[in-house]
């Protein structure tokens, strides 16, 4: 699928991993929509790139069905010339602002777990599921009769068995990523996740890394490397119902 005059939605948009990926898709030629409940910086990337290229339906949460509905339609309406071709959704929480129970509260409770399953996973799908209706209708563009993709971030930490909410939630994601390309594939819609190790972004500026217990290379991921693999499985058909780590040959448990 080309990327140019084409729109992607991106969750999480106006930070880390999404923010870059709306760089690199408008470097690219593409138009983007900012899903984000961080209205700050998703305006502040509207007034760099310009509104013709760069949308904010204004704060979404995407758990909330009504609301993502809504920036649906409101971004099919901002960008009424050019296609929908599909959504990288890129938001998530490592914690929840909820205590834990046991010795030092250390141990997951249950509104810590409901609540990052609630974002991360219900979160995701619910973005897919609304992104899905929209490329339904869309008009094949190629000659495998692709209408669009659909793009989920899971993680090493759901792939390799750790943390409760957080890694359960992202292997869920994980595990969501062949079923879903299995049922809109005879529509032409592909389904895709990247499941990253550690990279440089705020949502684990804080969490101390040892590089020299990393495989190769000997550092934390670039966000740009992201955004790159994501504009290579946009452009690549084949890519398709799978999981790709990007982890540098890492597996979390060596960080236990």
């Amino acid at each position: 699928m080309q990327i140019k005059e084409h729109v992607f939605i991106v969750t999480g948009g106006a930070s880390g991993l999404g923010e870059q990926v709306v760089r690199a898709i408008i470097d690219a030629g593409g138009y983007i929509s900012i899903f984000d409940i961080n209205q700050k910086g998703s305006t502040s990337l509207v007034d760099e790139y310009t509104n013709h290229v760069c949308y904010f339906p204004g704060s979404v949460d995407v758990t909330s069905e009504s609301q993502v509905k809504e920036a649906v339609i409101k971004t099919r309406k901002h960008f009424s010339k050019n296609t929908i071709a599909g959504t990288i959704i890129c938001s998530g929480i490592l914690n929840a602002p909820y205590q834990g129970y046991g010795p030092d509260n250390m141990l997951t409770s249950y509104s810590q777990f409901e609540h990052i399953i609630k974002v991360n996973l219900l979160g995701t799908y619910c973005v897919a599921q609304k992104v899905s209706e929209i490329l339904l209708q869309n008009e094949p563009m190629d000659n495998d009769g692709e209408r669009g993709i659909i793009i989920t971030v899971a993680s090493i930490v759901g792939l390799d068995g750790m943390v409760v909410g957080y890694g359960t939630s992202k292997a869920a994601i994980a595990g969501l990523t062949l079923p879903l390309a299995r049922e809109l594939a005879p529509f032409g819609i592909r389904v895709m996740s990247i499941a990253p190790g550690p990279f440089d972004t705020p949502m684990v500026s804080h969490i101390p890394i040892d590089t020299n217990r990393l495989t190769f290379p000997k550092r934390v991921g670039r966000p740009s490397e992201f955004a790159e693999l994501v504009l290579d499985v946009i452009k690549k058909p084949m890519l398709n119902g799978s999981v790709i780590r990007l982890d540098g040959g890492l597996r979390a448990s060596n960080f236990t």
